[in-house]
């Protein structure tokens, strides 16, 4: 372990070595090509000394990359053409002293060669490491529109997603694995793992880094990753340590997601959102949270003239809910309402969304077409005959939001009934056998439920 800590020591020391070789060789080089061109042979020894001091800065540069490599920090995948290159690139630095101290016993072509062979080796030993360090589109991530279509980098993201509903996004995968990939991906990934510390995968998230576990579900302030997002930007220890640090909303989505349990299956629709959340929701991914009908939500092509015509007959009036929204809000408008007459809503059963069959004779038998009604969410049946028995009839209505049952002969025992309907969020009870106390054992598991009773 000791062994293991030094040499990671040691290691650490290769960005100071590394520049070295870079800027004695480059200057031999230039030394050789100012001297061909006065024609005269005083620069040799400086050359000569330039190309030794290159090679064993190179040795120290290629040391000390060899243990930082040997850390687990960056991908062997990535890190073999640019270990192995370096210490070719050591070698002919060595090369190079050798035939320049010796001038006068090599050809033009000779010194030449090893002059390019030297240039050729540090640009590509140069780009590798840049891209070990820095990411692979790190040269290119800012570049103009022009060199990224040369490039084919056109096609690539800008910002974080966006989303219609929450019903179906999954808050890691969707809300924090991207931003993830945009601050922290550069330094904790497949290819390059700082710390110890794998993002791209949920397992390795989990698993943590070299200190253990970054993730305290429940605690934010016990988290490492939300600390180092956090913490002083002149800390050594913020995170990111290069580009573009993590938003006030990026970093306010984490902390809700950790609070929330760090969960890395549950949907948005899965996990309590409070008040501050919301608009950082919609600014970042333009998820609007707040709770819509269903109406607002159903997409139905426009129903046949047809149907409509039936409807009419029947004694329905019918209205669209709008331009946009082909949804019906249907209401009985004769005096005599008979079963075959209900019957008639089946032909538009997808369509049917309002409906009002108030003041009329409707018997509690005959509820059980209403509940054929698939998307149908306002019902009203005040001042009918309705009890207790019609309004098991209405269990099936699955996105029934608001119910009148003003005036009706319904009494304490509807509750239970009420209270399985998932999607009902109001229902109407004034003038009704319902009593203030049985409402309240119900609304004690059911405080979404709201029972208006009127004065």
């Amino acid at each position: 372990m000791v062994a293991l800590e030094f040499s990671t020591f040691l290691g650490r020391f290769h960005p100071l070595f590394v520049h070295l070789p870079i800027g004695f060789l480059v200057l031999a080089i230039l030394l050789e090509w100012l001297e061909n061109r006065k024609k005269n042979k005083e620069n040799n020894k400086i050359i000569a000394i330039s190309w030794l001091i290159g090679g064993i800065s190179a040795f120290a540069a290629a040391l000390c990359g060899w243990f930082l490599g040997d850390s687990g920090s960056y991908s062997e995948d990535n890190l073999f053409i640019h270990k192995w290159l370096g210490i070719a690139l050591v070698v002919v630095a060595f090369v190079g002293w050798w035939i320049k101290k010796n001038h006068d016993k090599y050809s033009k072509t000779i010194h030449y060669s090893v002059n390019i062979v030297l240039l050729i080796m540090l640009m590509i030993e140069g780009h590798k490491g840049g891209n070990l360090t820095h990411g692979e589109n790190y040269l290119v991530e800012h570049a103009p529109a022009p060199i990224q279509n040369l490039l084919g980098l056109s096609n690539k993201i800008e910002g974080l997603p966006q989303y219609n509903s929450p019903d179906s996004v999954v808050v890691y995968s969707d809300l924090i694995y991207p931003i993830l990939e945009s601050k922290c991906l550069t330094c904790h990934s497949n290819d390059i793992q700082r710390g110890g510390l794998n993002l791209a995968s949920q397992q390795l998230f989990q698993d943590g880094g070299e200190n253990g576990p970054v993730l305290a579900p429940g605690d934010p302030e016990e988290s490492e990753i939300f600390q180092r997002v956090t913490t002083s930007q002149e800390s050594t220890k913020f995170m990111p340590p290069k580009g573009n640090p993590m938003t006030y909303d990026e970093i306010k989505v984490m902390e809700w997601w950790i609070n929330s349990g760090a969960d890395f299956d549950k949907k948005v629709s899965d996990i309590e959102l409070n008040e501050s959340i919301k608009p950082v929701l919609m600014r970042l991914y333009g998820l609007d949270t707040e709770h819509k009908p269903w109406y607002e939500s159903v997409m139905v092509d426009p129903l046949d003239t047809t149907q409509l015509d039936v409807l009419s007959s029947n004694g329905f009036l019918v209205k669209s809910l709008g331009d946009e929204n082909n949804l019906l809000d249907v209401k009985y408008s004769k005096s005599e309402l008979t079963l075959e007459h209900l019957k008639a809503l089946n032909g538009a059963k997808e369509h049917i969304t309002w409906l009002s069959l108030a003041q009329s004779n409707v018997e509690n038998e005959w509820l059980s077409d209403i509940g054929n009604l698939s998307n149908l969410t306002r019902l009203q049946l005040e001042k009918t005959s309705i009890s207790d028995l019609g309004i098991s009839a209405l269990a099936n209505l699955e996105h029934l939001e608001v119910l009148n049952l003003y005036d009706t002969k319904v009494t304490d025992s509807c509750l239970q009934g009420l209270k399985d309907i998932k999607s009902l969020r109001r229902v109407y009870l004034w003038k009704t056998g319902v009593t203030k106390e049985a409402i309240a054992s119900i609304q004690e598991d059911n405080p979404d439920l709201e029972f208006i009773l009127g004065n």
